[in-house]
């Protein structure tokens, strides 16, 4: 299996793309379905067209589409994912969870790491979901 140092030292710094889905640029969830894929699971992915815009145009795809497939759970694990709402409530964004407090996830300025705990993603916070396997 796959290990989180690993993970972090393949994904790390990869661009953000527009409904990128591999190392050349991803956005949130293709940087999801990369890790899950390196972890043997193969995510199901947005199959309908969507603009960069699509998250405040009150469309929530998680909750929408994939929410059946996992698990809400109030204490995450290592891997388990993390979705974050935006300013009108839409759960517009997602990362996987890390060791100690860290998240990795991609926004505009790229693959990054950041706590948790941290004010900005804590107000933000929607839930923390577990894949069922």
């Amino acid at each position: 299996m796959i290990t989180e140092k690993e993970i972090v030292d393949e994904c790390l710094g990869v661009p953000y793309k527009h409904r990128g889905r591999d190392l050349s640029g991803w956005d949130c969830w293709g940087l999801i379905k990369f890790i899950y894929k390196d972890l043997g699971y193969d995510l199901w992915d947005i199959e309908e067209d969507y603009d960069e815009n699509w998250a405040w145009k009150n469309r929530n795809h998680f909750i929408e589409n994939y929410y059946k497939e996992w698990t809400k759970v109030d204490k995450p694990e290592l891997f388990d994912g993390v979705l974050f709402k935006n300013s009108k409530g839409i759960a517009n964004h997602g990362g996987i969870v890390l060791s100690n407090d860290r998240f990795i996830h991609c926004c505009k300025a790229g693959t990054v790491i950041n706590r948790l705990s941290d004010s900005h993603w804590q107000k933000r916070l929607q839930g923390f979901y577990r894949l069922r396997k």
